[in-house]
């Protein structure tokens, strides 16, 4: 009679223990599925850099004097809040540099105020308004640009996304054209993002 009393117990004890041992283990994963897939969950000083690199080029016979080559290279330096509610708040400085096959080169940047909204599955939208932005001989223009990306957690702080950049500029002056009247600029990127939180 002890002994099936104590072998009972014994069986209630390790079952409770195995399973209270699977509920803690499928608690840990969920919880960490959760922190993985939130990426933007959370509040504080978010710095990202978005780059995107292309190249185009095009040939006709002959080579010699029909041969174009052009690579863009766009860097996205941004920084600001997101607050409890999910809305950001920030600045952008961005630059940009032109290299043609005939050693040509353009070079601009601008700066830029946003606001956007980070969901908890990562996905994100941001605004800004672009001002100050010159490139080459072009000055003096102002735009909007508007970014749509995800961004999820390789780390607890450090996170890796894409971005696809939608961006509009108008340009008021240029230093090498007599009576320049505007240049209009529409383009779309796609940019990776590399971002660091401090909460």
């Amino acid at each position: 009679m002890h002994f099936k009393l104590a072998l009972s117990l014994s069986i209630l004890v390790v079952s409770t223990f195995i399973n209270f041992n699977v509920y803690a283990q499928s608690g840990a994963q969920v919880k960490s599925a959760k922190t993985y897939s939130r990426s933007y969950g959370r509040t504080g000083l978010l710095f990202d850099t978005g780059i995107y690199y292309g190249q185009s080029e095009a040939t006709a016979n002959p080579v010699a004097l029909n041969q174009w080559q052009n690579t863009t290279s766009i860097y996205d330096i941004k920084l600001g809040y997101i607050m409890d509610n999910s809305v950001y708040l920030g600045a952008e400085y961005s630059t940009r540099t032109d290299n043609q096959l005939s050693s040509t080169a353009a070079a601009g940047s601008a700066t830029a105020l946003g606001i956007g909204y980070f969901s908890e599955n990562g996905f994100n939208i941001r605004g800004y308004y672009r001002l100050g932005e010159a490139f080459g001989n072009y000055s003096n223009g102002s735009g909007y640009q508007a970014d749509l990306g995800y961004m999820m957690n390789m780390t607890s702080n450090f996170f890796l996304g894409f971005t696809v950049s939608i961006r509009q500029a108008t340009f008021k002056t240029n230093s090498t054209i007599a009576g320049f009247d505007y240049w209009a600029r529409k383009e779309t990127y796609p940019f990776l993002t590399l971002g660091f939180l401090f909460n």
